[in-house]
């Protein structure tokens, strides 16, 4: 029992840092290489610990952040779509609308001129 219980905290605290992680570097290239090696874990055990941990897909949580904070700079910020979409981490402005409009409900456009 109690090594289960040292396993289980050991998971929590690497998903929690893959998700800190995340949140600082949200505007860069994340694969999960680079994640699984802030933790020292092979990518597939990463993804299994994350999602057991959280709930979530790694690569859901990526996308929630950066749309997130996409959202906050239009709301707080006059900057381009575009750039703000690159800044949080998208390559292709058609990608971050689609996503985006997925997560709001609504393209950054109708976002921000409803905000």
């Amino acid at each position: 029992m109690k090594r289960l219980e040292t396993t289980n905290e050991l998971n929590r605290a690497r998903a929690q840092k893959v998700q800190e992680y995340i949140r600082k570097h949200y505007g860069q290239d994340l694969t999960l290489s680079l994640l699984a090696e802030q933790v020292n874990l092979v990518p597939t055990s990463l993804c299994h610990v994350f999602k057991q941990v959280t709930g979530q897909r790694v690569y859901d949580y990526i996308l929630e952040t950066r749309i997130n904070q996409a959202a906050r700079l239009l709301r707080e910020t006059p900057s381009e779509v575009k750039t703000i979409a690159y800044e949080c981490g998208f390559s292709t402005l058609t990608n971050f609308n689609r996503h985006f409009k997925r997560l709001m409900g609504c393209t950054p456009t109708e976002f921000r001129s409803q905000h």
